[in-house]
């Protein structure tokens, strides 16, 4: 697997990518102007050539911010999102503390922000839509001296 940062020319596949799998996905439109929010970084994962999974994130004043996080159906349950999130903080390594919302009911991604580190700090009601659902905010705080 090859994770790669979202450019001018794959950025579409990132919104594709959250099209087919988020039922709160940003616009194509959205995702070409975070390419000059200097606050931005989106990884783009490849299999065999095929872009098939994401994860943007903002980050300010030392707190990384996960926006969005998603991999394709055919090719979840092979450690992608994981991938992800250790390419993350390999690059933010000066990071304080990183946030997340995540589906009340998403049991497997819960289980794997749980075993990064992260812990649910709080609730957002009916912060999802399609269909309406609470969000679990997770935080996972760094040591670093």
């Amino acid at each position: 697997m090859n994770i790669v940062l979202m450019t001018e020319g794959n950025y579409k596949a990132a919104a594709k990518i959250a099209a087919e799998n988020l039922a709160e996905a940003w616009s194509e439109q959205t995702y070409f102007k975070q390419l000059s929010n200097p606050n931005d970084t989106t990884y783009l994962a490849q299999e065999d050539g095929v872009y098939c999974g994401f994860l943007s994130l903002w980050y300010v004043l030392g707190e990384i911010e996960i926006n969005n996080i998603a991999v394709s159906k055919d090719f979840r349950r092979r450690g992608i999102a994981a991938q992800l999130l250790k390419r993350m903080e390999n690059d933010f390594t000066q990071a304080v503390s990183c946030v997340l919302e995540v589906r009340e009911s998403n049991a497997p991604a819960i289980s794997l922000y749980e075993s990064f580190g992260f812990k649910a700090e709080g609730k957002r009601k009916d912060f999802y839509s399609a269909p309406t659902e609470n969000a679990v905010i997770m935080v996972k705080r760094y040591q670093n001296t």
